[in-house]
């Protein structure tokens, strides 16, 4: 009778198997893999991924034992499944990833080496379990001069019906995986963790679309979830959520390359730490529109909302026709329920360039510390477009602003946010310039003495602040410079609020405000 439980409990765990991975099983070790971890066992590898393929599908099984490899090929309906205590471990012999499977030209010119996995014009894929894949990509390995010795562990490249699950991916060389061009992904529970080397982005998709990463754990000595579009092909229908997110630069990023559309996506319940925040970038040509971001909490951040539109206008391996020809738009944008501490530096900001700005951006419901320390000097610091930069939160120094620096922006409507920090910060919270169709209502500002302007506007139109309090008196509650200000209303105002309400710069006469107080 024992025997019998067991064997119903053998079929009972052999059905869920097939029926979650995809067809029947292949044990690696059937197919002569040791597990020792000293021998390659690549080939056997191959070979039951082969053997599935050849046979219609079915999911290629590694129990426990750690199995060093090279590059090997996932092709049309087959899975890779690690049980609990199973290890992929990646060759750590320079150059011993042959090139020929995904190659990767950067967008510096810079060549990465291939992969640990690889995958090219395949459907229904995955890579299950609760096993390891260690790359091994240590720099005694892998110098990061060396550049085609540096491996990623996953690249798949126009791939549909991909699914990664639960797998610990750690010890990149380069950008631990990279999806390029795939549609119908799924990455869903899987923790990464790679400060092995240098590049180390824990998670790039490029030109993908219908793209799922859900309750992930992801730490990188990089960008930890970046989107891509090094071609025209857009990045699109994305959701991001509930996902903790930490490591030395962006927790996500967009557009860092953006030859191509990114349009429709959503990203929300994420926990950030010790990065710089979300960035929104397009320089290259490309649009950004429809991007709704919701429900996150940061903590020792060095920034929290990036958004950049510049004319770096990169060429990548596009063709002459191919290539944008001008700066790309940028707009539909909303951000709601965010809380911030300990951000250690003033970077946030939202900057396009003359005669393209930054269009229909909605703020709402946030609340930031900052670290503060500024100095009153520093507001008046005149502020590079550096229109063909490379992009980043530090791109301009220090800022005129310790909470938000505005430039070159159309209709930005910003909504019960307060702004506070830790140490006293006598910068201005607020710097706007150039933005037509300002709304400020309902803001919190930490505020005190002998500081500059709570709110500083430069050649703005159309501008409505209203019930916009500081929580201290200060010395000039608004400042408008500029010659082309016009039609600026400040209502719910105290007096109390400021020494001095308004302070008009050269070329305002004070006719473009109408200041309507309140007791």
């Amino acid at each position: 009778m024992k025997n019998f439980y067991l064997q119903v409990i053998f079929i009972a765990f052999w059905i869920t198997g097939s029926l979650a991975f995809g067809g029947p099983g292949y044990n690696v070790k059937e197919f002569g893999a040791g597990g020792g971890g000293i021998v390659y066992d690549t080939a056997a590898v191959q070979a039951a991924i082969d053997s599935a393929y050849n046979r219609g599908g079915g999911t290629v099984c590694f129990p426990a034992g750690t199995y060093l490899i090279k590059t090997i090929v996932l092709k049309n309906d087959v899975g890779l499944h690690l049980d609990h205590g199973a290890v992929l471990l990646g060759s750590a012999e320079l150059n011993q990833f042959d090139p020929q499977f995904g190659s990767f030209i950067d967008s510096g010119g810079r060549r990465f080496g291939t992969c640990l996995i690889f995958a090219r014009e395949a459907q229904n894929i995955s890579i299950t379990g609760h096993g390891v894949i260690d790359g091994q990509g240590y720099e005694k390995y892998y110098p990061k001069e060396k550049g085609l010795a540096r491996p990623s562990i996953i690249r798949f490249i126009c791939c549909r019906n991909v699914r990664i699950e639960d797998v610990r991916l750690i010890n990149s060389a380069a950008w631990v995986q990279h999806y390029i061009d795939c549609d119908d992904l799924l990455i869903r529970g899987i923790t990464v963790n790679s400060y092995a080397n240098k590049n180390n982005d824990g998670l790039d998709i490029e030109g993908c679309q219908r793209v799922v990463i859900t309750q992930c754990n992801i730490s990188s000595e990089d960008d930890a979830v970046v989107l891509k579009t090094l071609s025209r092909r857009p990045c699109k229908d994305v959701v991001i959520s509930d996902c903790i997110v930490s490591g030395l630069k962006s927790a996500i990023k967009i557009g860092t390359e953006s030859a191509g559309d990114f349009e429709n996506i959503a990203i929300s319940n994420c926990v950030f730490y010790g990065t710089r925040g979300i960035s929104l970038l397009s320089v290259d040509g490309g649009t950004i529109r429809n991007i709704t971001i919701s429900n996150i909490s940061m903590r020792d951040s060095y920034a929290v909302i990036v958004m950049r539109l510049g004319s770096r206008m990169r060429p990548y391996a596009l063709s002459e026709e191919e290539r944008p020809q001008a700066p790309g738009a940028f707009r539909q944008i909303m951000i709601h329920n965010i809380q911030a501490t300990s951000v250690t530096e003033s970077n946030d900001f939202i900057s396009g360039i003359p005669n393209a700005p930054i269009e229909d951006v909605i703020l709402s419901n946030i609340r930031i510390t900052y670290k503060g320390g500024g100095k009153k000097s520093d507001s008046e610091r005149e502020i590079e477009e550096l229109t063909d930069e490379y992009p980043k939160a530090k791109m301009f120094g220090v800022l005129p602003s310790y909470g938000f620096y505005i430039r070159h922006a159309k209709n930005i409507r910003i909504s019960d946010v307060e702004l506070s920090y830790d140490e006293p910060d006598l910068r201005s919270a607020v710097v706007c310039e150039d933005v037509a169709d300002l709304q400020m209502m309902g803001m919190r500002i930490q505020s005190g003495e002998n500081s500059a302007p709570l709110i500083r506007l430069n050649a703005c139109r159309n501008v409505r602040i209203c019930d916009c309090r500081p929580t201290a008196p200060v010395d000039v509650y608004l400042e408008v410079r500029g010659g082309m200000s016009q039609d600026i209303e400040v209502a719910g105002y105290a007096p109390r609020w400021a020494k001095k309400s308004l302070a008009l710069g050269k070329g305002v006469s004070g006719k473009e405000i109408v200041l309507r107080k309140t007791d």
